[in-house]
């Protein structure tokens, strides 16, 4: 039924290099959720998660300057998993630790302690289940729906998925309504400490046509209420798709997405995202070459329409570097869209040891002014971004990262500071994955 499901997209997406094996690592170090059961099979587990990472920032996500000065610190995740499973059942909750260290006195009674996942799932039939409560939302490659595995806080939505799975089609149907306490009257939602949708409703399907054609649709509508009549709410739409061919050592791919409806200010929408790339993979190399094409506002010819593309609640980095120059949209871009060509080398020097090298050109996908009033030159810089994969043993995983960008006069005036001045970022993490108990019965 839906056993799986989470494991099986990130081996695909490991094997298409789609993610890294830091991520997928990550993902499948522990048999969270999917297992399958059969009608005596009663089985719980408990595993725990432990992620310090150590990062030296000095022109992340903005550009030095003279009198800038580099930030190093350390960050630390501690997760613990409980899974239990029955016929037609499954429970699943994560509870988290974050914390900066140092962030708390030796003597504090505050913390950071929270539940990142708490969901149950029940099977309707051989083919249906049902999944209930606050749980991540991984769809096709990330792109617009991620868990954002890299933040140490992550990102998971409360709602309801019912899924269908069998041997060529796999669906999700996913809804949320969000409130910030309970209610006697109305349904106000303006939450004050963070920015969050009032209604969600997703549609994502995969299909595999044959041997080596696969399809798949995602769609969208992410409601937000007026912030100046609580009794209307805008609604964004999304929809598009990808379409996949895999044959041998080759595999190209094209994805792309019309985005449409209102925003929350009031004003309609009408912009559009796509994605080709093709992978080449021969023995322990291999290769990646795409580009993401993202529409944005003309500023020279202003229009009450946003242009705009957004990409949703997916994760950024993965896609348009490590230095996450853009990551908000579309304030990172001052409206302007970005064209994003990209070239990923990979090389497994053997199972436990692997190389990476990713490469970024950014330009602007339309004009943006300075503030002299004048349109820059569209060509922003380059970013490459080095890391290395180190898997210990099968519950211990150390990366290492080092990334760097040679920013145009063009940056400035999206992220300020010194174009001249190179901006470098480097980190160090390393993750114990262990599984602490499990019985079976």
């Amino acid at each position: 039924m839906s056993a799986q499901i989470d494991q099986n997209i990130t081996k695909l997406l490991l094997e298409k290099k789609i993610i890294t094996q830091r991520e997928a690592d990550s993902i499948m170090a522990l048999p969270i959720v999917h297992q399958k059961v059969n009608a005596e099979n009663k089985n719980f587990s408990i595993g725990l998660e432990f992620r310090p990472r150590a990062e030296y920032r000095d022109g992340y996500r903005q550009l030095r300057t003279a009198d800038t000065k580099a930030a190093y610190f350390v960050t630390q995740r501690s997760r613990l998993y409980f899974n239990y499973s029955q016929p037609k059942f499954k429970f699943h909750t994560s509870v988290q630790d974050l914390r900066v260290w140092g962030q708390y006195g030796q003597t504090s009674t505050t913390g950071s302690f929270n539940v990142f996942e708490a969901y149950a799932e029940t099977g309707l039939s051989d083919h249906f289940s049902l999944r209930i409560g606050r749980q991540k939302v991984e769809l096709d490659n990330g792109r617009l729906f991620s868990a954002a595995n890299w933040s140490q806080a992550a990102r998971a939505h409360d709602g309801i998925n019912l899924i269908y799975e069998n041997s060529k089609i796999h669906s999700e149907f996913i809804t949320a309504f969000n409130q910030t306490s309970e209610r006697i009257f109305e349904t106000n939602f303006a939450p004050t400490t963070f920015t969050n949708y009032k209604m969600l409703n997703i549609h994502y399907l995969k299909a595999k046509l044959n041997e080596h054609f696969s399809l798949s649709t995602l769609n969208s509508a992410d409601g937000y209420e007026s912030k100046t009549n609580p009794r209307t709410m805008y609604t964004r739409a999304t929809s598009g798709g990808r379409i996949e061919f895999e044959k041998g050592n080759l595999y190209l791919t094209l994805s792309g997405y019309y985005q449409y409806g209102h925003l929350q200010a009031g004003n309609k929408i009408s912009a559009y995202y796509f994605q080709p790339e093709i992978q080449w993979k021969k023995n322990k190399f291999t290769t990646r070459l795409g580009m993401e094409y993202m529409s944005g506002d003309n500023a020279e010819k202003p229009s009450s329409t946003s242009k705009s593309f957004v990409p949703l609640y997916g994760v950024a980095w993965r896609f348009m570097g490590n230095m996450d120059y853009f990551t908000t949209f579309p304030l990172d871009l001052k409206n302007g869209g970005l064209i994003n060509p990209y070239l990923h080398l990979i090389y497994d020097l053997n199972p436990k040891l692997s190389l990476r090298s990713d490469f970024h050109l950014f330009y602007l996908q339309n004009k943006v002014k300075d503030n002299l009033d004048n349109s820059i030159h569209p060509y922003l810089g380059f970013e490459n971004d080095l890391s290395l994969h180190y898997k210990y043993n099968n519950f211990t995983m150390i990366d290492f990262g080092f990334s760097y960008m040679a920013a145009e006069k063009s940056m400035e005036t999206l992220k300020t500071g010194n174009s001249n001045i190179i901006p470098v970022w480097s980190y160090v993490m390393i993750t114990f994955k262990p599984e602490l108990f499990s019985f079976k019965k």
